[in-house]
Protein backbone atom coordinates (compact mmCIF):
# COMPACT_ATOMS: atom_id res chain seq x y z
CA UNK A 1 0.00 0.00 0.00
CA UNK A 2 1.43 3.40 -1.00
CA UNK A 3 0.31 6.41 1.02
CA UNK A 4 0.93 9.96 -0.12
CA UNK A 5 2.17 12.12 2.74
CA UNK A 6 0.17 15.30 1.93
CA UNK A 7 -3.07 13.38 2.41
CA UNK A 8 -2.09 12.81 6.03
CA UNK A 9 -0.60 16.26 6.53
CA UNK A 10 -3.45 18.49 5.63
CA UNK A 11 -6.84 17.19 6.65
CA UNK A 12 -9.16 19.83 8.04
CA UNK A 13 -11.86 17.78 9.78
CA UNK A 14 -12.63 19.08 13.29
CA UNK A 15 -13.08 16.02 15.49
CA UNK A 16 -10.83 16.25 18.53
CA UNK A 17 -11.66 18.88 21.13
CA UNK A 18 -8.88 20.85 22.77
CA UNK A 19 -6.82 18.51 24.90
CA UNK A 20 -6.13 19.70 28.45
CA UNK A 21 -5.35 16.56 30.46
CA UNK A 22 -1.93 16.02 31.95
CA UNK A 23 -0.02 13.18 30.28
CA UNK A 24 1.83 10.50 32.17
CA UNK A 25 2.04 7.92 29.39
CA UNK A 26 5.83 7.77 29.39
CA UNK A 27 5.50 5.66 32.54
CA UNK A 28 1.99 4.36 31.87
CA UNK A 29 1.54 0.65 31.20
CA UNK A 30 0.44 0.21 27.57
CA UNK A 31 -2.18 -2.22 26.34
CA UNK A 32 -0.96 -5.58 25.14
CA UNK A 33 -0.72 -5.52 21.36
CA UNK A 34 -0.23 -8.10 18.66
CA UNK A 35 1.43 -7.80 15.32
CA UNK A 36 -0.97 -8.85 12.58
CA UNK A 37 1.75 -8.74 9.92
CA UNK A 38 5.00 -6.85 9.61
CA UNK A 39 3.34 -3.44 9.23
CA UNK A 40 0.12 -3.81 11.28
CA UNK A 41 -0.29 -3.82 15.05
CA UNK A 42 -3.64 -4.36 16.78
CA UNK A 43 -4.73 -3.74 20.36
CA UNK A 44 -8.00 -3.31 22.22
CA UNK A 45 -8.91 -0.08 23.96
CA UNK A 46 -10.88 -0.92 27.10
CA UNK A 47 -12.80 1.99 28.54
CA UNK A 48 -16.49 2.71 28.26
CA UNK A 49 -16.50 -0.03 25.62
CA UNK A 50 -14.00 -2.30 23.86
CA UNK A 51 -12.64 -0.81 20.65
CA UNK A 52 -10.09 -2.50 18.42
CA UNK A 53 -7.34 -0.06 17.44
CA UNK A 54 -4.80 -0.37 14.66
CA UNK A 55 -1.37 1.10 14.05
CA UNK A 56 -0.26 0.62 10.44
CA UNK A 57 3.10 1.46 8.92
CA UNK A 58 2.84 2.14 5.18
CA UNK A 59 5.37 3.36 2.60
CA UNK A 60 4.91 6.91 1.33
CA UNK A 61 7.00 6.49 -1.81
CA UNK A 62 10.26 7.85 -0.37
CA UNK A 63 12.96 5.33 0.48
CA UNK A 64 13.14 4.44 4.19
CA UNK A 65 10.17 6.61 5.21
CA UNK A 66 7.01 4.96 6.49
CA UNK A 67 3.73 6.61 7.43
CA UNK A 68 2.30 5.76 10.84
CA UNK A 69 -1.46 5.48 10.51
CA UNK A 70 -3.60 5.03 13.60
CA UNK A 71 -7.31 4.58 14.22
CA UNK A 72 -10.22 2.29 14.90
CA UNK A 73 -10.36 -1.06 13.12
CA UNK A 74 -13.50 -1.35 11.00
CA UNK A 75 -15.28 -4.64 10.19
CA UNK A 76 -13.81 -4.66 6.65
CA UNK A 77 -10.26 -4.44 8.15
CA UNK A 78 -9.86 -0.80 7.05
CA UNK A 79 -8.93 1.91 9.54
CA UNK A 80 -10.99 4.94 10.56
CA UNK A 81 -8.35 7.55 11.40
CA UNK A 82 -10.92 10.26 12.06
CA UNK A 83 -12.84 8.43 14.81
CA UNK A 84 -13.10 10.21 18.14
CA UNK A 85 -13.76 7.29 20.46
CA UNK A 86 -13.92 9.18 23.78
CA UNK A 87 -13.36 5.85 25.49
CA UNK A 88 -11.80 7.36 28.62
CA UNK A 89 -8.38 5.75 28.11
CA UNK A 90 -6.51 8.23 25.89
CA UNK A 91 -3.33 8.12 27.97
CA UNK A 92 -3.12 4.33 27.81
CA UNK A 93 -3.92 4.31 24.08
CA UNK A 94 -1.14 6.83 23.34
CA UNK A 95 1.27 4.91 25.59
CA UNK A 96 0.50 1.84 23.47
CA UNK A 97 1.11 3.69 20.20
CA UNK A 98 4.47 4.89 21.56
CA UNK A 99 5.43 1.32 22.55
CA UNK A 100 4.47 0.12 19.07
CA UNK A 101 6.59 2.87 17.51
CA UNK A 102 9.52 1.75 19.66
CA UNK A 103 8.99 -1.89 18.68
CA UNK A 104 8.79 -1.09 14.97
CA UNK A 105 11.84 1.17 14.95
CA UNK A 106 13.83 -1.37 16.94
CA UNK A 107 13.20 -3.90 14.17
CA UNK A 108 13.68 -1.32 11.40
CA UNK A 109 16.22 1.17 12.81
CA UNK A 110 17.02 2.75 9.43
CA UNK A 111 13.41 3.70 8.79
CA UNK A 112 12.05 7.14 9.56
CA UNK A 113 8.43 7.23 10.64
CA UNK A 114 6.22 10.07 9.47
CA UNK A 115 3.06 10.93 11.36
CA UNK A 116 0.54 13.72 11.54
CA UNK A 117 -2.91 14.01 12.99
CA UNK A 118 -5.90 13.31 10.81
CA UNK A 119 -7.08 16.76 11.90
CA UNK A 120 -5.31 20.01 12.73
CA UNK A 121 -6.35 19.54 16.36
CA UNK A 122 -4.75 16.11 16.53
CA UNK A 123 -1.52 17.39 15.03
CA UNK A 124 -1.52 20.11 17.71
CA UNK A 125 -2.06 17.39 20.33
CA UNK A 126 0.94 15.46 18.99
CA UNK A 127 2.97 18.70 19.06
CA UNK A 128 2.11 19.22 22.74
CA UNK A 129 3.05 15.63 23.55
CA UNK A 130 6.39 15.91 21.74
CA UNK A 131 7.14 19.23 23.47
CA UNK A 132 6.24 17.88 26.91
CA UNK A 133 8.23 14.67 26.56
CA UNK A 134 11.00 15.86 24.26
CA UNK A 135 13.71 15.17 26.84
CA UNK A 136 12.55 11.53 27.04
CA UNK A 137 11.87 11.02 23.32
CA UNK A 138 15.13 12.64 22.24
CA UNK A 139 17.11 9.98 24.14
CA UNK A 140 15.83 7.36 21.68
CA UNK A 141 14.79 9.31 18.59
CA UNK A 142 15.85 12.08 16.27
CA UNK A 143 12.76 14.21 15.78
CA UNK A 144 12.15 16.43 12.75
CA UNK A 145 9.07 18.39 11.84
CA UNK A 146 7.31 19.48 8.67
CA UNK A 147 6.58 23.19 8.73
CA UNK A 148 5.08 25.63 6.26
CA UNK A 149 1.87 25.55 4.29
CA UNK A 150 0.03 23.10 2.08
CA UNK A 151 1.75 24.44 -1.03
CA UNK A 152 5.20 25.16 0.37
CA UNK A 153 6.62 23.17 3.24
CA UNK A 154 9.87 21.68 4.39
CA UNK A 155 11.61 19.62 6.98
CA UNK A 156 13.14 21.35 10.01
CA UNK A 157 14.56 20.15 13.32
CA UNK A 158 11.83 19.84 15.96
CA UNK A 159 12.25 22.62 18.51
CA UNK A 160 10.35 21.93 21.74
CA UNK A 161 10.48 25.58 22.84
CA UNK A 162 9.39 27.05 19.48
CA UNK A 163 5.95 28.49 18.98
CA UNK A 164 5.58 26.86 15.56
CA UNK A 165 2.57 25.14 14.04
CA UNK A 166 3.82 21.91 12.56
CA UNK A 167 2.14 19.93 9.78
CA UNK A 168 3.66 16.59 10.76
CA UNK A 169 6.69 14.84 12.19
CA UNK A 170 9.46 12.43 11.27
CA UNK A 171 11.04 10.22 13.90
CA UNK A 172 14.11 8.03 13.49
CA UNK A 173 15.63 5.76 16.10
CA UNK A 174 19.09 6.81 17.28
CA UNK A 175 21.45 3.96 16.39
Amino acid sequence: MLVKAPQFLLRNTNILSIFTASFHFMTHVPYTYKRGHSERYIFTSVGKKKIEKVVDFAPIGIKNIMNLGFGDLLPDESVDDTANSNNGDLIKVLATVIEILKDYTTEYPRVEVFFAGSTIERTKLYTRILKTYYSDFSKEFIISAISGSENENGRIPFEPMANTEYLGFLIKRIN
